[in-house]
């Protein structure tokens, strides 16, 4: 289970010193450390401050971060105060219900009036929290201790004696539970627990308080305290308290101990009305909160939606991107050219012309139902299943082709192997993150190109369509984390980049490599293939979009109505690269490190073609970037790595903001 602890004293003197109070923090989480790894929080507060800092990391790795040192420097000096009462509330989380992702359910918990730790499992939440977070199965991905706090908020705010509702609802609580949480607006520190594994010390006269989970961590705490240790003697006895089937509730400025039993009989309501709690104003800040604020705050482009941490973005007097001044829309050959190209292989007896790539998603999908009912000519479709295409995208590969009566050749690769090697890659990046070589991950399909190839030849037809070409989903900032500053036009292919940025790209992945010899690994000469594939081997393929404008709403349209195409629910709104099972991971990583995802860059690029306001890309832009639990527990699941640790791991990489 997990470890909770806390202490609080009145500043004064040299126990005001910084050193002593960095000392008993980190002792204390050392000691608690071996009840939960998951995760770490601690927070600090006085009267009328609080700070947190929370983090998906191991404690012992936590409290020698740069960023939680300088939490303590910054912070902790913001409350000490001689006059000032100084409380630590922390956490080591052994996660057992709710993932850990989800920032709200690590430890301290924060709600308006409350920062509070829990211990154990609840089992009967509490129905009036109606606001819940589930992931599409219906599970709810909240904690437990998320779950309960929620609960205690809505107490306070219904405005009536926050303790006599408390005791009435903790009563109630199935499962078992070891509680401490601090009233934010009253120097009030309050105990709760049903299972006994909760202990608390308070000197009177020093007016010291601690608790803990173990009474063996309390003992060894209060023997190696900076704060307290002077005042500690063998000849003193340790009156250490546990908490059973009871509340505390530590009154720091008037030095005063309460304990309440769990039953009606020996509740007190006179003692319940002393402690009611007051509307005051109490600032709380956390970590998360910073980097929230920092994100909304991010300098964004006036005409789009991209951000200052976009590569190579520079902004005019008028607050324009560089990106914006120097877009031209795209100019489509047009429908007449490529029926001129279609008519040059098109089949006179209704025998195989072409050679179409099938991916399961709308683009392709639409472009099929094109290319057979307007254009009339008659595809073969190929997809290459290379580990990481959805079910769904398969189902509406079958809609397609049985609707149609197209044959559909499918290539596979090794699955196996497959993603093994990008589960080697993901480990491999996470050893040293860089942006500039996330693409690495999808490395691997690139064998769709090559499979285009293979099978033109096999089949004697000399044309071979895949339905790319829009010039909305370039995405210069693949390139431009790589230190390549190259404007795209058309969507162009990577083969046709300038042999100077292919030579920059070979020479960025070179040093990464060397730099980081984990991606030397399994996947290497499959890595190796991915790059020649897209940067080296030619290929006369024709891009459908290249040539025909894309009409979302009728290619929405089209596909239910007479395909019933279905969309991926657990993907989000944007069905844009639904087949490809790494994107929504990808994209979890762009946007918590950088602030911006593809979607972002997706929303400005149909801003610059005047297909929508930039109100409208915020907004849509806002819910495309929503976090997709599903797709990225299957996505893990898959692949074979657990999705907790790593998100966790991707979480604790430094901010671009």
């Amino acid at each position: 289970m997990c470890g909770i602890f806390g202490f609080s004293y009145k500043q004064s003197g040299k126990i005001n010193n910084f050193s002593f109070i960095e000392n008993d923090i980190k002792l204390f989480t050392q000691l608690s450390r071996i009840r939960g790894s998951d995760t770490f929080g601690i927070s600090a507060s006085n009267y009328n401050k609080n700070f947190v800092y929370k983090i998906n990391s191991d404690p012992a790795k936590a409290i020698k971060r740069k960023d939680f040192k300088k939490f303590l420097k910054d912070e902790i000096a913001n409350l000490q105060n001689e006059d000032s009462i100084l409380s630590i509330i922390g956490q080591t989380r052994l996660v057992t219900n709710g993932t850990k992702f989800l920032y709200a359910n690590n430890q301290p918990i924060i709600t308006k009036s409350i920062v509070g730790v829990h211990n154990g499992i609840i089992v009967n939440y509490d129905r009036r929290t109606a606001d819940k977070t589930v992931n599409l199965e219906g599970h709810n991905i909240k904690s437990d201790s998320l779950e309960f706090y929620e609960v205690l908020e809505k107490i306070n705010d219904e405005g009536s004696s926050f303790l006599t509702e408390y005791l009435n609802y903790v009563k109630g609580v199935v499962g078992n539970y070891s509680i401490a949480f601090r009233l934010l607006n009253k120097s009030q520190i309050v105990l709760s627990s049903n299972c006994g594994a909760l202990y608390y010390f308070y000197d009177e006269e020093k007016n010291f308080f601690a608790f803990s989970s173990e009474k063996n961590f309390l003992i060894k705490f209060l023997k190696k305290s900076r704060i307290y240790y002077k005042n500690f003697t063998k000849k003193k006895e340790l009156n250490i308290q546990q908490v059973l089937n009871k509340s505390i509730v530590f009154d720091e400025s008037e030095k005063k101990i309460s304990q309440i039993v769990h039953s009606e009989k020996e509740m007190s309501n006179n003692f319940v009305k002393n402690i009611s709690i007051k509307k005051n104003k109490f600032s709380t800040i956390d970590n998360f909160s910073k980097d929230k604020h920092r994100f909304e705050n991010l300098k964004r482009c006036n005409k789009c939606i991209l951000p200052e941490t976009y590569p190579f973005i520079k902004f005019d007097k008028s607050g324009v991107c560089n990106y914006c001044n120097q877009y031209k829309k795209q100019e489509f050959k047009g429908e007449d050219e490529l029926i001129k190209i279609l008519e040059k292989y098109r089949s006179k007896n209704n025998k195989p012309d072409c050679l179409v790539g099938l991916s399961g998603g709308r683009d392709s999908s639409y472009g099929l139902h094109l290319l057979k009912e307007k254009f009339k000519m008659n595809p073969i479709a190929y997809t290459y299943d290379w580990g990481l295409t959805t079910d769904i995208s398969r189902i509406n590969q079958s809609k397609i082709c049985g609707k149609l009566g197209i044959e559909h050749i499918i290539r596979s690769a090794n699955i196996s192997k497959k993603r093994s090697y990008v589960r080697a890659n993901i480990m491999a990046w996470l050893k040293r993150p860089h942006l500039g070589m996330l693409p690495i991950i999808q490395a691997g399909d690139k064998g769709f190109i090559d499979y285009g190839r293979i099978l033109s030849k096999d089949l004697g037809l000399k044309l071979v369509i895949h339905f790319t070409g829009y010039q909305l989903e370039q995405r210069e900032f693949f390139l431009g984390f790589a230190g390549i500053n190259q404007i795209l036009r058309n969507n162009q292919r990577m083969v046709s980049y300038s042999n100077f940025n292919k030579l920059k790209m070979f020479t960025f992945y070179s040093s990464q490599f060397l730099l980081n010899p984990h991606y030397i690994n399994s996947s290497l000469i499959d890595n190796f293939n991915g790059f020649l594939a897209s940067f080296v081997r030619k290929e006369n393929f024709l891009h459908f979009y290249n040539y025909i404008n894309w009409n979302e709403a009728e290619i929405k349209k089209v596909l239910k109505e007479v395909y019933n195409w279905e969309s991926d629910i657990s993907y989000g709104k944007n069905q844009w690269r639904m087949g490809d099972g790494q994107t929504a991971f990808n994209n979890y990583i762009y946007y918590t490190i950088a602030g911006f995802s593809e979607y972002d860059n997706f929303r400005s690029n149909q801003i610059r073609e005047n297909l929508i306001t930039r109100a409208e890309a915020e907004k849509l832009a806002t819910e495309d970037n929503k976090f997709k639990y599903d797709t990225l527990k299957n996505f893990s699941e898959i692949i074979g790595f657990n999705l907790e640790d790593v998100l966790s791991q991707i979480q604790c990489i430094p901010k671009l903001f």
